[in-house]
């Protein structure tokens, strides 16, 4: 009986351990693996009740460790949030969001600030919903509006269009001849813009409607918005 309740106990504290992947790294995981092995060994050599007692250190240890982790974690979690939330907030300082979205910009700075003190104080769950409150309040900023231009000029924006059978996507858009004619230079497209998206993680979620900037990659000028009106013509 005994032997069943430490196999079970051992099974229990393996679990626990792998849900926190590799932020196990601290005294309590050591400790916790220490006293598990000397369990093993009192089980090996028949002495039931100091197994028991062992392995029941043991877990104390193991969920400590896991605790730490978890801790740990979501410190991560609250830091790559904030680096988030500081890029949005440069970059609607660099679009005016002051003057063009004045609601915006003064929730973003509130929510903003709750986020760095939350962070430091400890309090990573609230940072992280603010910072995510930051990254919404600003998710629809997109470049200052500048003129349309012919399309036989190669243009420095490209407005997202929401063509059926055909979704516009970092791919496809760097296939268009006015843009870089290689869907495999994709890339360049979407770290000049990744800023603007909603998840600058995922490349594969944008809507109709936002401007992307082309960047230059031969030197060549560009100039305006792409207006497919125009490449009718």
């Amino acid at each position: 009986m005994k032997r069943i309740l430490v196999t079970i106990l051992f099974a229990l504290l393996a679990t626990g351990m792998a849900s926190a992947q590799n932020l196990l790294d601290n005294d309590a995981y050591k400790k916790a693996v220490q006293l598990r092995d000397q369990a093993q060994q009192a089980l090996s050599s028949g002495n039931f009740d100091q197994a028991q007692q062992l392995s029941s250190q043991s877990e104390v240890y193991a969920k400590q460790a896991v605790e730490l982790a978890q801790q740990m974690a979501l410190g991560y979690r609250a830091t790559n949030w904030l680096d988030r939330a500081k890029e949005r907030i440069a970059y609607a300082e660099s679009v005016k969001a002051a003057d063009r979205f004045p609601q915006d910009w003064n929730s973003a700075q509130k929510d903003f600030a709750d986020a760095q003190q939350s962070y430091t104080a400890k309090k990573f769950e609230n940072s992280i919903s603010a910072s995510q409150a930051v990254v919404a309040a600003l998710a629809r900023l997109t470049p200052v509006p500048v003129p349309v231009v012919a399309a036989n000029v190669l243009p420095e924006y490209y407005k997202v269009r929401l063509i059926p059978n055909r979704r516009d996507c970092f791919w496809r858009i760097a296939e268009y001849p006015f843009v870089y004619g290689d869907p495999l230079k994709w890339k360049i497209l979407y770290e000049a813009n990744r800023k603007l998206l909603q998840d600058p993680n995922n490349p594969n979620l944008i809507q109709p409607g936002m401007i992307f900037t082309i960047p230059s990659v031969n030197g060549e000028k560009r100039s305006g918005t792409y207006n497919p009106d125009a490449a009718k013509k």
